[in-house]
């Protein structure tokens, strides 16, 4: 949580110091990132479920087994995408067009490899190891500060370089399931099996977050999907906490599951989390609320356009928690619950966005679209949750 609300106060700053514009190629060319997720097969994805559950079950030589093989899989998607970016980047016609996409391949690299390791603190002891990572990160974030404030947007994009980097190094000297790289057979195959219908749904769904910054850009330009930053520094307060108890909530419904507790349990926490994390969005809501215009105003002038879809994306984060209880789904391996889920939210978010962004200013449409996505869908899986679980106990009497 830490870490998180420190990122979200140095993207705040970050603003400050590098213009719309340039800001605007970051948060168009990032979406690359997501769509790269494609090299790792699902490995990661796979392992995240698998990992935990054979530990429930007590199975460590092939938990073991498995991870040798995601190591593997991971490296060589690193591999990859740096050199994927780096020919790209030769092959366009600016220098910071050039250097963006350069630090995009070494971003990309990186985090296959940091994705890997963050998987593997899935115990205790672990999750007590990964805490004190990210307060180690908290300071990087705040040191790495001065590279944007002095040197601007090459500056920035050291600074998001360098905080991967320092995260691998992390990750290396405390990693708590060491293994060296293995390709296996059975390992990939394992994974994969679990791993490419999870990314799948991942993968779509992360697309359909990258919606916003797409649609915006088409309908507009650059500048205006900087201008937009403001609400993209509320979405991520959105998704604060809802993201850091996902870190915790899914591998413990996999231990869970793999130890054998009942599915209403699982059910019944996982609403919980989603409940009380929309409860404490509230007061931040309403203070937000009245605070967002005066703050931009005198702190981002340049970004005052902005202010109104800043507030509106506020809003979103009273349904934006909901999302969390699609861990229960994945945690399950129901492929057709989970692919109906994530289809119904990609078509949500396509259909309000386009619609909204073309009844108003775009900037301000591509809010709305947002929040009324986010409030549909938040109803639409609750009740298909709840429907599961009845059927799940009627079956089982």
């Amino acid at each position: 949580m830490l870490l998180s609300v420190i990122q979200l106060i140095a993207n705040l700053l970050v603003i400050r110091w590098i213009s719309p514009e340039q800001l605007g190629i970051w948060n168009t060319i990032i979406v690359i990132k997501s769509y790269a997720l494609f090299l790792n097969f699902g490995v990661t994805n796979g392992l995240n479920r698998e990992l935990p559950f054979l530990l429930g079950r007590n199975h460590k030589r092939i938990a073991k087994r498995i991870a040798e093989s995601a190591l593997f899989v991971s490296l060589a998607a690193a591999v990859l995408a740096i050199v994927t970016l780096t020919i790209s980047s030769v092959m366009t016609e600016t220098s910071q067009m050039r250097w963006s996409l350069q630090t995009l391949g070494v971003v990309c690299a990186l985090s296959f490899i940091n994705m890997y390791y963050g998987t593997t603190f899935r115990t205790n002891q672990a999750f007590l190891l990964f805490a004190k990572i990210n307060i180690v990160l908290t300071g990087v974030e705040l040191v790495t500060l001065f590279l944007p404030g002095m040197y601007g947007y090459e500056g920035f994009l050291i600074r998001i370089a360098s905080i991967e980097i320092i995260k691998l190094t992390l990750f290396l000297l405390l990693q708590p399931f060491p293994v060296l790289p293995k390709f296996s057979r059975f390992g990939f195959l394992f994974l994969i099996s679990t791993g490419i219908p999870l990314f799948l749904s991942t993968y779509l769904s992360a697309i359909t977050d990258t919606l916003k910054r797409v649609i915006l850009k088409g309908a507009s330009s650059f500048e205006m999907v900087g201008l937009f930053s403001p609400a993209l520094a509320v979405y991520s307060l959105n998704n604060l906490l809802p993201r850091t108890l996902g870190q915790y909530i899914f591998p413990k419904l996999n231990y869970g599951l793999g130890a054998g507790r009942s599915y209403k349990e699982m059910w019944s926490k996982s609403v919980k989390f989603s409940l009380v994390n929309a409860v404490l969005m509230t007061p931040i809501v309403v203070i937000g609320w009245f605070a967002i215009p005066p703050a931009i105003n005198t702190f981002f002038p340049e970004y005052v356009v902005g202010s109104r879809a800043a507030q509106i994306a506020l809003l979103a984060g009273l349904f934006a928690p909901f999302g969390m209880l699609m861990n229960f789904f994945n945690s399950l391996k129901n492929w057709r619950w989970i692919y109906g889920l994530v289809g119904v939210k990609f078509l949500l978010f396509l259909v309000l966005q386009m619609t909204f962004v073309r009844l108003m200013p775009p900037i301000v449409g591509i809010a709305y679209g947002v929040l009324f996505a986010e409030f549909v869908f938040s109803v639409v899986i609750f009740c298909a949750g709840s429907l599961l679980v009845r059927r799940m106990k009627m079956s089982a009497a």
